[in-house]
């Protein structure tokens, strides 16, 4: 197997790793707007949910981040297209690098909060004033993730003769955990003796 193709792999395991992520940590947000479930946490998982909601963010921006970095010494795209033939046809190195600079855009964003709170916490700006310079929008989140296993798509389809698939709905195991919980009813205050 060469370079290309191992690098590829390693960037497929991230972006399915980012997409499970990304899809948990939606959910967990959208749980949170249901006041039985918030109830439901606060009484018993309070600080496990926040944890694993946190965890998550943390996880996904950190992938996001390191699937794109510069770096000369690791896995990312800029590795992976520097295998690719530099005699590609045009109309297939102008999709790529459209869907990279698009990318790019995103990750500048996404840059920002890793740098400043992810994986480092600047002493000048608190994470807020850092998550608004940034701007970083949920459906940017959302974006990116598609661009970046689209892009990977079109290397393994064009250059490694083989495809590369996604969508995983990694929302199903937390749905069963919420389910799980409802069904063992513990969080329900119990009724008054004589109130039935």
């Amino acid at each position: 197997m060469g370079t290309g193709q191992k690098i590829r792999q390693s960037l497929h395991t991230m972006l399915t790793q980012a997409e499970i992520d990304l899809e948990m940590w939606q959910a967990m947000r959208k749980a949170r707007s249901d006041q039985e479930v918030v109830i439901m946490l606060n009484r018993r998982y309070g600080r496990f949910y926040i944890a694993a909601e946190n965890a998550l963010f943390n996880s996904l921006i950190s992938i996001l981040y390191k699937a794109f970095e510069t770096r000369k010494d690791t896995i990312n795209f800029g590795q992976l297209l520097k295998t690719l033939p530099s005699d590609m046809a045009p109309e297939i190195k102008a999709e790529l690098d459209e869907i990279s600079s698009k990318i790019k855009t995103i990750w500048v964003k996404i840059g920002l909060v890793r740098n400043n709170i992810v994986g480092h916490q600047s002493l000048e700006q608190s994470a807020e004033e850092v998550h608004r310079l940034a701007g970083i929008t949920i459906l940017e989140l959302e974006e990116f993730v598609k661009d970046a296993q689209h892009l990977l798509y079109l290397i393994a389809k064009h250059f490694h003769d083989t495809h590369v698939m996604f969508n995983l709905k990694g929302t199903q195991s937390f749905d069963n955990l919420l389910n799980d919980l409802r069904a063992n009813n513990s969080f329900k205050p119990n009724p008054l003796r004589g109130s039935a």
